[in-house]
């Protein structure tokens, strides 16, 4: 890429929780203009909430833990901010049939009222083209272009940073191969299909949440009305094995719900009396294990493209946003070489 003019130009693709820590990142430069590209309707990525009526489901992720002090200004100004508060849920684990205590004593956080309330945080006072999605990348001589999927062109910016799934990132970089290409192409990401149920009754159990290691469908249910601020209604999240979501990804959302609602009454040894029930399909839910060694975010100073994203740090909400700040810091820390 040609030389920079001083003031830059910031194209961030991907409006989930990497993406927009990459954003208000770099907003703290006055040198620096950020808009973000999104292909949905809303903040916040897999941080998502669906809000029906008295219903709200968090069907994507489903808390945080806090474990970098990177952070810890962050997480004091969110709780004083009402944005996140702890979850004091009863946690169970199934085991060969058997149940347990999760054995863990870390605090698990939410966003309040819905997982999605961070990530519409995060994007106040940033630019987000909300339903904008991005198909492919342009260079000419000194700066990028994005092609949108309405045949727009925008542009152009000294900069591209995606803050997208691994496979998504492939394929917007792959034609223009900067130096950490190898490490997207090698991340792969699993997918998790979601049921979100309304039923008429609780039911009788004495958790809120649980790891499901024993089954062939379910891995995680949880009951969704035991965060704070999620109102009355029982709603459940239940989320699908890795192997079940990849053989069933591509069946019709409608035929999903019955086998993990089988699995979620043998689990309770108990028939649920169902008032709603959908599911949804996270494609890009998993990524693969990463080493403790591995960088949190990639930039590539001479192509001026960079990528993050919870990939980046084992699938975690906390990696995300340490992923996103730590892609912003190095495109900042490259302008000041310069």
């Amino acid at each position: 890429m040609g030389a920079r003019t001083s003031h830059q130009r910031v194209a961030v693709v991907g409006a989930g929780l990497a993406g927009l820590m990459a954003a208000r990142t770099l907003q703290q430069s006055r040198d620096v203009r950020v808009t973000v590209f999104e292909k949905s309707r809303a903040p916040g990525g897999r941080a998502a909430t669906r809000r029906d009526g008295a219903r709200t489901f968090d069907h994507g992720a489903q808390y945080f833990t806090h474990r970098d002090a990177r952070l810890a200004d962050d997480m004091v100004a969110w709780r004083e901010a009402g944005v996140i508060a702890p979850w004091n849920a009863r946690v169970a684990a199934r085991d060969n049939g058997t149940w347990r205590a999760a054995n863990d004593a870390e605090t698990r956080w939410v966003a309040v009222p819905g997982m999605r309330s961070l990530g519409e945080h995060l994007a106040q006072g940033v630019d987000v083209r909300y339903a904008d999605t991005v198909s492919a990348l342009r260079a000419d001589a000194e700066r990028w272009w994005l092609h949108t999927s309405d045949a727009q062109e925008h542009g152009p910016f000294d900069h591209v940073l995606l803050a997208m799934p691994a496979p998504q990132s492939h394929t917007l970089l792959a034609a223009h191969a900067p130096d950490f290409l190898s490490h997207v192409t090698a991340t792969a990401m699993q997918p998790c299909i979601a049921a979100l149920v309304e039923l008429a009754a609780a039911p009788a159990v004495s958790w809120d949440a649980a790891f499901v290691n024993d089954d062939a469908v379910l891995a995680w249910v949880a009951r969704n009305a035991s965060k704070p601020s999620r109102g009355t209604a029982e709603c459940w999240v239940l989320h699908a094995r890795a192997d079940w979501s990849v053989a069933q990804l591509e069946a019709e959302p409608a035929s999903l719900v019955a086998p993990m609602l089988d699995a979620f009454n043998q689990l309770l040894d108990a028939r649920v009396d169902v008032v709603h029930a959908v599911a949804h399909r996270w494609r890009y839910a998993i990524p693969a294990p990463v080493a403790a060694d591995a960088p949190l975010a990639h930039y590539d100073a001479a192509s001026a493209l960079g990528a993050a994203g919870d990939w980046c740090a084992g699938g975690r909400v906390e990696g995300a946003l340490l992923s996103g700040r730590a892609l912003a810091e190095q495109l900042l820390a490259s302008l000041v070489r310069r």
